[in-house]
């Protein structure tokens, strides 16, 4: 139970951590084309 537990969070912060960086990424990518434009 724990062990599925465990798995579960590292999962979830996995893709938390995922889906932040690329709302960095895509972030970053906005500010340049709208800086070059």
């Amino acid at each position: 139970m724990i062990i599925r537990l465990l798995m579960i969070g590292l999962f979830s912060f996995t893709a938390t951590t995922l889906f932040f960086f690329q709302g960095i990424e895509i972030t970053h990518a906005l500010v340049d084309y709208f800086k070059h434009k």
